[in-house]
Protein backbone atom coordinates (compact mmCIF):
# COMPACT_ATOMS: atom_id res chain seq x y z
CA UNK A 1 0.00 0.00 0.00
CA UNK A 2 1.39 3.62 -0.99
CA UNK A 3 1.22 6.23 1.37
CA UNK A 4 2.02 9.79 2.01
CA UNK A 5 3.29 10.51 5.48
CA UNK A 6 4.46 13.62 7.35
CA UNK A 7 7.55 14.20 8.42
CA UNK A 8 8.34 15.42 12.11
CA UNK A 9 8.90 19.12 10.01
CA UNK A 10 5.94 18.61 7.91
CA UNK A 11 7.67 17.47 5.20
CA UNK A 12 5.41 14.71 2.76
CA UNK A 13 7.41 11.59 2.31
CA UNK A 14 6.52 8.68 -0.09
CA UNK A 15 6.22 5.36 1.85
CA UNK A 16 4.94 1.56 0.81
CA UNK A 17 3.59 -0.43 3.43
CA UNK A 18 3.77 -3.62 2.73
CA UNK A 19 1.42 -6.19 5.08
CA UNK A 20 2.85 -9.57 6.93
CA UNK A 21 1.78 -12.38 6.25
CA UNK A 22 0.80 -14.61 9.57
CA UNK A 23 2.63 -15.60 11.51
CA UNK A 24 3.19 -11.98 12.59
CA UNK A 25 6.93 -11.51 13.68
CA UNK A 26 7.94 -7.75 13.44
CA UNK A 27 7.91 -4.31 11.81
CA UNK A 28 10.85 -3.44 9.73
CA UNK A 29 11.64 -0.11 8.48
CA UNK A 30 13.45 -0.23 5.36
CA UNK A 31 16.30 2.49 5.01
CA UNK A 32 17.30 2.91 1.30
CA UNK A 33 20.54 3.91 -0.11
CA UNK A 34 21.93 7.56 -1.40
CA UNK A 35 19.11 8.93 -3.90
CA UNK A 36 17.57 5.40 -4.74
CA UNK A 37 13.48 5.13 -4.86
CA UNK A 38 11.87 3.03 -2.72
CA UNK A 39 10.40 0.70 -5.53
CA UNK A 40 14.20 -0.85 -6.08
CA UNK A 41 13.31 -2.77 -2.99
CA UNK A 42 10.01 -3.98 -3.31
CA UNK A 43 10.62 -7.37 -4.10
CA UNK A 44 12.57 -7.81 -1.37
CA UNK A 45 10.06 -5.94 0.89
CA UNK A 46 7.22 -7.85 -0.41
CA UNK A 47 9.63 -11.40 0.21
CA UNK A 48 10.14 -10.22 3.73
CA UNK A 49 6.51 -9.63 4.29
CA UNK A 50 5.46 -13.13 3.24
CA UNK A 51 8.02 -14.37 6.03
CA UNK A 52 5.63 -12.37 8.82
CA UNK A 53 7.18 -8.96 8.28
CA UNK A 54 5.41 -5.50 8.03
CA UNK A 55 7.86 -3.43 5.95
CA UNK A 56 7.79 0.23 5.62
CA UNK A 57 9.98 1.57 3.18
CA UNK A 58 9.96 5.07 1.81
CA UNK A 59 11.81 8.02 -0.17
CA UNK A 60 14.28 10.71 1.47
CA UNK A 61 12.69 14.54 0.91
CA UNK A 62 13.70 15.00 -2.61
CA UNK A 63 13.98 11.76 -3.88
CA UNK A 64 11.07 9.80 -6.05
CA UNK A 65 7.69 10.88 -4.33
CA UNK A 66 8.66 12.80 -1.84
CA UNK A 67 8.20 16.30 -1.29
CA UNK A 68 11.34 17.99 -2.95
CA UNK A 69 12.46 20.90 -0.39
CA UNK A 70 15.27 22.96 -1.76
CA UNK A 71 17.00 23.20 1.68
CA UNK A 72 16.97 19.42 2.23
CA UNK A 73 20.48 18.04 3.13
CA UNK A 74 21.62 14.71 3.37
CA UNK A 75 21.80 15.25 7.54
CA UNK A 76 18.31 15.50 7.42
CA UNK A 77 17.38 12.02 6.25
CA UNK A 78 19.15 10.40 9.10
CA UNK A 79 18.10 13.24 11.65
CA UNK A 80 14.32 14.08 10.58
CA UNK A 81 13.35 11.45 7.91
CA UNK A 82 14.32 8.03 9.34
CA UNK A 83 12.91 8.84 12.94
CA UNK A 84 9.71 10.33 11.52
CA UNK A 85 9.15 6.74 9.78
CA UNK A 86 10.54 4.91 13.05
CA UNK A 87 7.53 6.52 14.62
CA UNK A 88 4.82 5.92 12.19
CA UNK A 89 6.15 2.20 11.89
CA UNK A 90 5.43 2.17 15.43
CA UNK A 91 1.94 3.57 15.16
CA UNK A 92 1.15 1.23 12.21
CA UNK A 93 2.16 -1.82 14.49
CA UNK A 94 1.55 -0.82 18.01
CA UNK A 95 3.38 -3.08 20.92
CA UNK A 96 5.65 -5.03 17.88
CA UNK A 97 9.09 -5.20 17.97
CA UNK A 98 11.25 -3.28 15.86
CA UNK A 99 13.77 -3.69 12.90
CA UNK A 100 16.05 -1.72 10.48
CA UNK A 101 17.00 -2.87 7.15
CA UNK A 102 20.08 -0.46 5.92
CA UNK A 103 21.36 -0.32 2.82
CA UNK A 104 24.60 1.47 2.27
CA UNK A 105 23.66 5.05 3.24
CA UNK A 106 20.73 3.66 5.25
CA UNK A 107 22.95 1.62 7.77
CA UNK A 108 25.25 4.88 7.98
CA UNK A 109 22.80 7.10 9.60
CA UNK A 110 21.10 4.73 12.68
CA UNK A 111 22.77 7.44 14.91
CA UNK A 112 21.39 10.42 13.45
CA UNK A 113 17.54 8.79 15.04
CA UNK A 114 16.65 10.35 18.22
CA UNK A 115 14.58 7.73 19.03
CA UNK A 116 16.90 4.43 17.88
CA UNK A 117 16.80 3.30 20.97
CA UNK A 118 13.43 1.35 19.86
CA UNK A 119 15.03 -0.81 16.72
CA UNK A 120 16.34 -4.32 18.67
CA UNK A 121 17.34 -5.69 15.03
CA UNK A 122 19.48 -4.32 12.41
CA UNK A 123 20.49 -5.99 8.98
CA UNK A 124 23.16 -3.48 7.24
CA UNK A 125 24.05 -4.47 3.80
CA UNK A 126 26.57 -2.48 2.31
CA UNK A 127 26.89 -0.16 4.45
CA UNK A 128 30.22 1.87 4.84
CA UNK A 129 32.09 4.88 5.29
CA UNK A 130 32.47 7.82 2.55
CA UNK A 131 35.41 9.01 3.50
CA UNK A 132 38.15 8.30 0.36
CA UNK A 133 40.91 6.94 2.49
CA UNK A 134 39.31 4.19 3.06
CA UNK A 135 39.54 2.70 -0.98
CA UNK A 136 42.43 1.40 -2.08
CA UNK A 137 45.41 3.25 -3.07
CA UNK A 138 44.95 3.79 -6.87
CA UNK A 139 42.07 4.69 -9.84
CA UNK A 140 39.53 3.52 -6.83
CA UNK A 141 40.96 6.16 -4.39
CA UNK A 142 41.28 8.51 -7.14
CA UNK A 143 38.09 7.90 -8.68
CA UNK A 144 36.69 8.77 -4.78
CA UNK A 145 38.66 11.71 -4.41
CA UNK A 146 37.37 13.36 -7.26
CA UNK A 147 33.26 12.60 -6.79
CA UNK A 148 33.76 14.75 -3.45
CA UNK A 149 36.50 17.63 -4.41
CA UNK A 150 35.58 17.79 -8.11
CA UNK A 151 32.25 15.92 -9.54
CA UNK A 152 29.74 16.60 -7.48
CA UNK A 153 30.81 20.72 -6.95
CA UNK A 154 31.42 21.13 -10.17
CA UNK A 155 28.34 19.14 -11.82
CA UNK A 156 25.97 20.85 -9.66
CA UNK A 157 27.47 24.15 -10.14
CA UNK A 158 26.86 23.67 -13.69
CA UNK A 159 23.22 21.84 -14.22
CA UNK A 160 21.65 23.21 -10.42
CA UNK A 161 21.56 19.36 -9.78
CA UNK A 162 23.87 16.69 -9.25
CA UNK A 163 23.31 14.27 -12.17
CA UNK A 164 24.60 10.88 -10.59
CA UNK A 165 23.56 8.77 -13.17
CA UNK A 166 26.27 10.42 -15.76
CA UNK A 167 28.90 8.25 -13.88
CA UNK A 168 26.96 5.89 -12.77
CA UNK A 169 25.40 6.98 -9.54
CA UNK A 170 22.19 8.47 -8.25
CA UNK A 171 20.86 12.21 -9.41
CA UNK A 172 20.85 14.11 -6.41
CA UNK A 173 18.92 17.14 -5.11
CA UNK A 174 21.84 20.43 -5.03
CA UNK A 175 21.67 20.64 -1.24
CA UNK A 176 21.49 17.38 -0.71
CA UNK A 177 24.63 16.26 -3.32
CA UNK A 178 26.36 19.40 -1.44
CA UNK A 179 26.44 17.77 2.09
CA UNK A 180 26.86 14.53 1.07
CA UNK A 181 29.90 15.77 -0.66
CA UNK A 182 30.75 17.70 2.55
CA UNK A 183 30.92 14.35 4.12
CA UNK A 184 32.82 12.65 2.01
CA UNK A 185 35.13 15.08 2.22
CA UNK A 186 35.52 14.77 6.32
CA UNK A 187 37.61 11.86 7.73
CA UNK A 188 35.14 11.66 10.06
CA UNK A 189 32.37 10.73 7.19
CA UNK A 190 28.55 11.88 9.06
CA UNK A 191 29.89 15.10 9.89
CA UNK A 192 28.41 18.38 10.66
CA UNK A 193 29.07 21.89 9.09
CA UNK A 194 32.11 22.04 10.22
CA UNK A 195 33.24 18.90 9.59
CA UNK A 196 33.47 17.63 12.89
CA UNK A 197 31.96 14.13 13.83
CA UNK A 198 27.88 13.84 13.95
CA UNK A 199 27.18 11.11 16.70
CA UNK A 200 24.17 12.37 18.63
CA UNK A 201 22.75 8.74 19.59
CA UNK A 202 24.91 6.32 17.89
CA UNK A 203 25.57 5.29 21.58
CA UNK A 204 21.80 4.10 21.51
CA UNK A 205 22.56 1.89 18.73
CA UNK A 206 22.88 -1.28 21.07
CA UNK A 207 20.92 -3.83 19.23
CA UNK A 208 22.25 -7.19 17.21
CA UNK A 209 23.53 -5.87 14.00
CA UNK A 210 24.26 -8.75 11.12
CA UNK A 211 26.21 -6.43 8.50
CA UNK A 212 26.78 -7.96 5.16
CA UNK A 213 29.24 -7.02 2.49
CA UNK A 214 30.70 -8.48 -0.41
CA UNK A 215 33.83 -9.38 -2.44
CA UNK A 216 32.62 -7.62 -5.51
CA UNK A 217 31.50 -4.53 -4.45
CA UNK A 218 33.99 -1.28 -5.69
CA UNK A 219 31.42 0.92 -4.01
CA UNK A 220 31.68 -0.53 -0.75
CA UNK A 221 35.28 -1.95 0.20
CA UNK A 222 36.32 -4.26 3.06
CA UNK A 223 38.20 -1.28 4.15
CA UNK A 224 35.15 1.21 4.02
CA UNK A 225 32.80 -1.37 5.86
CA UNK A 226 35.21 -2.06 8.47
CA UNK A 227 35.54 1.85 9.02
CA UNK A 228 32.07 2.56 9.36
CA UNK A 229 31.95 -0.31 12.56
CA UNK A 230 33.45 1.82 15.20
CA UNK A 231 30.16 4.16 14.88
CA UNK A 232 27.85 1.57 17.01
CA UNK A 233 30.14 1.07 19.76
CA UNK A 234 27.70 -0.48 21.82
CA UNK A 235 25.86 -3.12 19.12
CA UNK A 236 26.26 -6.62 19.13
CA UNK A 237 28.09 -7.24 15.11
CA UNK A 238 27.72 -10.09 13.44
CA UNK A 239 30.19 -9.18 10.20
CA UNK A 240 30.11 -11.25 6.73
CA UNK A 241 31.91 -9.84 4.18
CA UNK A 242 30.96 -12.97 1.24
CA UNK A 243 31.89 -13.87 -2.00
CA UNK A 244 28.59 -13.82 -4.58
CA UNK A 245 29.17 -17.75 -4.77
CA UNK A 246 28.36 -17.32 -0.64
CA UNK A 247 24.65 -16.46 -1.80
CA UNK A 248 24.32 -18.70 -4.81
CA UNK A 249 25.09 -16.23 -7.90
CA UNK A 250 27.38 -14.90 -9.83
CA UNK A 251 27.56 -11.19 -8.91
CA UNK A 252 26.02 -8.97 -6.13
CA UNK A 253 28.32 -5.79 -6.07
CA UNK A 254 26.63 -2.56 -4.47
CA UNK A 255 23.23 -3.36 -5.18
CA UNK A 256 22.47 -6.85 -6.19
CA UNK A 257 21.71 -8.04 -3.19
CA UNK A 258 18.01 -6.67 -3.77
CA UNK A 259 17.09 -7.17 -7.04
CA UNK A 260 14.38 -9.47 -8.31
CA UNK A 261 17.23 -11.58 -9.72
CA UNK A 262 18.52 -12.53 -6.09
CA UNK A 263 18.49 -16.46 -5.05
CA UNK A 264 15.52 -16.31 -1.74
CA UNK A 265 17.99 -18.19 -0.02
CA UNK A 266 19.92 -15.20 1.02
CA UNK A 267 16.78 -12.93 1.73
CA UNK A 268 14.97 -16.16 3.92
CA UNK A 269 18.51 -16.33 5.80
CA UNK A 270 18.16 -12.90 7.09
CA UNK A 271 14.66 -13.58 7.62
CA UNK A 272 14.94 -16.42 10.16
CA UNK A 273 18.04 -14.00 11.62
CA UNK A 274 15.79 -11.23 12.39
CA UNK A 275 12.78 -13.12 13.00
CA UNK A 276 14.76 -15.15 15.76
CA UNK A 277 16.26 -11.79 17.37
CA UNK A 278 13.36 -9.86 17.81
CA UNK A 279 11.61 -13.10 19.03
CA UNK A 280 14.70 -13.48 21.27
CA UNK A 281 14.24 -9.57 22.45
CA UNK A 282 10.62 -9.91 23.00
CA UNK A 283 10.70 -12.95 25.52
CA UNK A 284 13.30 -11.25 27.42
CA UNK A 285 11.37 -8.39 27.71
CA UNK A 286 8.77 -10.53 29.16
CA UNK A 287 11.00 -12.33 31.29
CA UNK A 288 11.34 -8.74 32.61
CA UNK A 289 8.16 -7.56 33.04
CA UNK A 290 7.22 -10.78 34.73
CA UNK A 291 10.36 -10.65 37.25
CA UNK A 292 8.71 -7.14 37.91
CA UNK A 293 5.82 -8.18 38.98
Amino acid sequence: MDLMLAARDGVTLAATRFDATPPFRGALLLNGGTGIPRQFYAAFASHLAGRGFTVLSYDYRGIGGSEKPAAATIDQWGSIDQPSMLDHLAELCPGAPLGIVGHSFGGQVLGLADNIRLVRAAVLITSQSGHWRHWPAGRRRLRMLALWWLLIPGLTALTGRFPGSWIGTANLPANVARSWARWGRSRHYVCDARGEPLRPHNEQVACPIRWLSFTDDPIAPYGAVEALRPYYPRASVERRHLAPADVGTEAVGHFGFFRKSMPRAGWDELACWLAKTLDADRRAATSLRTAAE
